[in-house]
């Protein structure tokens, strides 16, 4: 194998192993996006349901993992959500549903950009498999046999 060849074939490799790295690292962030999209579309569905009820209804609240309670609406004009960092803030149910539908804009949004790059990477990691592959059987084919 020539100097040149053993190079091209080191750095075909040396790309595809962080091609690789690249896709389980983006498959691991669409997976948490999918799940905070999940969480957010939940918390719009209940707002649109507690939208329906009145001041001292019951209903059921969807608590985490397909577990329910019943709950007695006090005031469902008024909800309180979560900023982060711990900080919560009181709001209109309005307010807080296009709060809500703004971010589970924005995660679609972040979803799809992840989810073309990795549609690209996927693509890159089948180029280089497939110059490797063809690089090894040349190199193969020229090297002496014994």
């Amino acid at each position: 194998m020539s100097e040149e060849q053993q190079q091209l074939l080191q750095r075909i490799y040396t790309e595809q192993q962080i091609t690789e790295s690249n896709i389980s690292l983006l498959q691991q962030r669409i997976e948490i996006i999918q799940a905070y999209l999940a969480n957010y579309q939940s918390g719009l569905m209940v707002l649109q349901e507690i939208e329906k009820k009145k001041k001292g209804e019951v209903m059921l609240m969807n608590v985490g993992g397909n577990i329910y309670v019943e709950a007695k609406l006090v005031n469902p004009s008024k909800v309180t959500r979560g900023i982060g960092s711990g900080v919560r803030l009181e709001q209109s149910l309005d307010e807080a549903k296009k709060a809500v539908q703004v971010s589970v804009e924005g995660l679609e949004k972040q979803y799809q950009s992840m989810t073309e790059d990795y549609q690209k990477l996927v693509s890159r990691a089948s180029v280089l498999n497939s110059q490797f592959q063809q690089l090894a059987t040349k190199v193969q084919e020229n090297a002496p046999q014994k």
